[in-house]
């Protein structure tokens, strides 16, 4: 039996849009999970945040939770436990060492301020040369350890 051709490209185009779809949907909800960490750090409570958000108090303590276990560098993959100092920007964030160590070369849109410019690029984000030498001003400003001030 052959493949009907039309029906195979439907199929392969479908596909192709269910995995953007999917990738776009896991992005929008790692970036939620950690806005709503960046919420806690900035000093909101669980419950606060939850009444805002519209969700229960258990489900932002287990995001927020999550957020801590599941925190790494987006640039070099290292575990916060393995790492200084990490800076939360926006959507990523970045370990002390590799904002010391980075070069920007290449254009591309910055995760942490949305602008396109020059970056740096990591495995999962990119950073311009303001936002690392914003980040490194905040890390040295940051104390021994523990995550950066957010943005």
């Amino acid at each position: 039996m052959t493949l009907d051709e039309e029906l195979l490209a439907a199929a392969r185009k479908a596909g192709t849009a269910a995995a953007t779809a999917q990738s776009q949907a896991d992005i929008a909800k790692a970036v939620y999970h950690h806005t709503v960490l960046r919420l806690h750090r900035a000093g909101g409570s669980m419950r606060e945040i939850a009444e805002a958000l519209k969700m229960s108090h258990q489900r932002v303590h287990q995001i927020v939770e999550q957020s801590k276990r599941t925190e790494r560098c987006w640039f070099c993959g290292r575990a916060a436990d393995e790492t200084g100092k990490l800076m939360a920007g926006p959507a990523a964030l970045i370990c002390d060492t590799c904002v010391t160590q980075a070069g920007v070369g290449e254009v591309g849109d910055c995760s942490f301020c949305g602008e396109t410019k020059p970056v740096h690029r990591g495995a999962e984000a990119e950073i311009c040369r303001s936002c690392l030498d914003f980040s490194a001003a905040v890390i040295a400003a940051a104390g021994p350890t523990g995550a950066a001030s957010p943005r």
